[in-house]
């Protein structure tokens, strides 16, 4: 995260990735993400912490009719994965503790996995029909929300990659930034948007890994996205 780049309304840098407000507003063209073609078969590599309790999408996609095609929601207690139109999964799985999460989410077929504690622990979850069609070229990609109008996702995010293949889910901390396992000891000397909840004092960092270049992240969205 360069600070030369252009950032977003309602986004803060910090040393281990940015923070997104309640006025973030950030949506980009969906082939500034992801090269022409790509399917919903994906692996997503996430290390975030959530500000806020809410039902906010982490991010969606939807096509140039505004249908939604990929998108996870963080509801409390809950995470739903969105592949398709009209088409959901969940996982028991809480993000709004006020702690950091790094995980992955793979889906493959009919099939979603979401992947923690570096893969030693995995859940799959069953589509029953999927049928599979490519991301609409010229569609969207909204970080934080389904639509301008809905909650916003507020939270810190150190990485977000996207990757092709499903051969980095079983491993994915090989792929994840050393900074992104050290991200509590990096927390922004700035107001908090809400209390976080006390660090869990049994909780014990894991040993760093080095990453390796994911297809496209996050970090696309800095230069490309504008704001709303």
């Amino acid at each position: 995260w360069s600070s030369s780049r252009t950032v977003p309304q309602g986004v803060i840098p910090f040393k281990s990735g940015v923070i997104f407000t309640q006025r973030a507003r950030v949506e980009a063209p969906l082939s500034t993400i992801l090269p022409a073609g790509s399917s919903t078969e994906l692996l997503l590599v996430l290390s975030l912490c959530s500000h806020r309790i809410n039902n906010a999408f982490l991010f969606a996609v939807k096509s140039k009719k505004r249908k939604l095609q990929l998108g996870i929601q963080f509801v409390p207690g809950k995470i739903i994965v969105y592949v398709g139109h009209k088409r959901s999964v969940y996982f028991d799985y809480n993000v709004h503790d006020g702690q950091w999460h790094n995980m992955a989410i793979n889906i493959r077929g009919q099939t979603v996995t979401l992947f923690t504690s570096c893969g030693k622990r995995r859940v799959h979850a069953d589509l029953h029909y999927k049928k599979d069609e490519a991301l609409d070229p010229h569609g969207s990609f909204l970080f934080g929300k389904i639509n301008q109008h809905s909650v916003q996702f507020e939270g810190a995010i150190c990485q977000f990659d996207i990757y092709p293949s499903a051969k980095a889910a079983h491993h994915y901390c090989k792929y994840l930034k050393k900074q992104c396992r050290q991200a509590d000891t990096y927390r922004p000397n700035l107001p908090p948007l809400i209390p976080l909840l006390p660090r869990d004092p049994h909780a014990s960092p894991s040993t760093p890994q080095h990453m390796e270049p994911s297809l496209q992240g996050l970090r696309n969205l800095t230069t490309a996205a504008p704001s709303l």
